[in-house]
């Protein structure tokens, strides 16, 4: 019986020591302002091994949200990876107390926009042992609301007369710009509205979807024919 309660406790010290997280983000959220004439904005962070012995750990990449043509790298102190990687190639090998940049780069490609990146750090012996960041370019972190509009699209895209929003979810109003950043439109935005957009001249256009904080949620691209 002893035996038994022994090795009961035993088990429950073993969950309860592979559950304790050894790792820390600092810091875990990062909101900065992205300017599209600059080749890239980075936002930097540090993951520490707080552990009193080695260990290896690897991140993923989540994009919640981004508009479309930006890019974005992740770097550490192994290498940098592009928007095609999806998680750390090389293991990050922390001693106890190491520590490793892990940056996140976003380059605009000259286009008007946000993003919403999420990265998961964990132990690849106990992948319980994990932690998370949170990066926010031209968005707030008090922003909820635009992580439910990431999927919204516009649709017919090319447009000739109009078009409307697959979602309309939080999304007050439709500001149009074309490429040079000139408004070309602002409008309001109901369930199931077609936005006109007969009177523009063929071209591409950014259009941005905004709510009643005036908040952006979504950058998006119009090809108007």
């Amino acid at each position: 019986m002893i035996r038994l309660v022994l090795a009961f406790f035993l088990f429950l010290s073993t969950l309860c020591l592979s559950a304790q997280v050894t790792l820390s983000l600092s810091p875990e959220a990062v909101e900065l302002d992205v300017d599209e004439t600059q080749f890239e904005t980075v936002a930097h962070s540090w993951l520490v091994n707080t552990s009193e012995e080695a260990k290896v750990y690897r991140w993923k990449r989540e994009v919640e949200s981004v508009t479309e043509g930006w890019e974005s790298a992740i770097c550490d102190f192994n290498a940098c990876y592009n928007t095609t990687v999806d998680s750390s190639i090389t293991d990050l090998e922390l001693g106890p107390g190491d520590t490793t940049n892990l940056d996140v780069h976003i380059r605009p490609m000259g286009v008007d926009g946000i993003a919403h990146v999420r990265l998961v750090v964990f132990e690849v012996a106990n992948p319980a042992n994990r932690i998370e960041g949170n990066y926010y370019f031209n968005q707030s972190v008090s922003s909820k609301e635009s992580f439910r509009t990431s999927d919204i699209k516009i649709f017919p895209n090319p447009a000739r007369d109009y078009f409307q929003l697959s979602s309309y979810a939080d999304v007050d109003r439709v500001i149009i710009y074309n490429m040079a950043g000139a408004e070309m439109k602002s409008l309001l935005a109901y369930q199931d509205e077609k936005f006109d957009v007969s009177d523009l001249h063929r071209g591409l256009y950014l259009v941005r979807l905004v709510n009643r904080r005036n908040h952006v949620l979504k950058a998006l691209r119009l090809n108007k024919r």
